[in-house]
């Protein structure tokens, strides 16, 4: 078993998620709601992105054989979008704007999907998957997304305290890291995907 995988799957979830950068918006969309109310909504948000994430990160490839889609195609495509949305985080686009419906539920829409688990975050570990070997090392990559999401989870549980000590500024400046650090990560599949594909 390759426990890089775990650490790789880790970093590149908690860096596509962003859970420090959509603390404001969880705040945002969580206004009108107690403590507890807050808390109760948090992880909701967290299972229901979890549920999309590993739906799709366990049985994606037999939609992408169903669809005649090869890996290279889908690596290359998703270094693109990825790419995208690097590129929203460089630029500190947090869609706070949402509307939440009359009665929807916002831990499920749009707390739950698309803000935590967006295409960027299903195709991330999509990806993941694809790169890993044999049932140890899908089961690193399953760990590492796991720890990702409980990070995530840790970060919305701690999102007033975050916002009061890291401002406005602060949130910002971390949110444009961790678009570097997704930029290069979607450099690094697209570059894998043009490679096996020359190969």
């Amino acid at each position: 078993m390759d426990w890089k995988l775990l650490i790789t799957a880790f970093i590149t979830m908690v860096v596509i998620i962003d859970p420090v950068g959509n603390t404001p918006v969880f705040l945002i969309l969580t206004a009108d709601s107690n403590a507890g109310q807050r808390r109760r909504f948090a992880i909701q948000a967290v299972l229901a992105a979890a549920a999309v994430i590993f739906l799709f990160a366990f049985f994606g490839q037999y939609i992408l054989d169903y669809l005649g889609i090869s890996v290279e195609s889908l690596t290359i495509a998703g270094g693109i979008l990825l790419g995208i949305v690097a590129l929203d985080m460089m630029k500190g686009k947090l869609d706070a704007n949402q509307k939440v419906r009359r009665g929807a539920n916002a831990a499920l829409v749009p707390l739950g999907t698309p803000l935590l688990a967006g295409p960027g975050a299903v195709v991330g570990a999509m990806l993941l998957m694809e790169r890993s070997g044999d049932a140890g090392d899908k089961a690193l990559v399953a760990g590492g997304i796991l720890a990702a999401l409980v990070v995530v989870l840790v970060a919305l549980l701690a999102a007033g305290w975050l916002v009061k000590v890291l401002k406005d500024t602060g949130i910002d400046l971390l949110t444009r890291v961790m678009g570097i650090l997704l930029a290069a990560i979607a450099v690094e599949f697209i570059h894998q995907g043009i490679s096996s594909w020359a190969n």
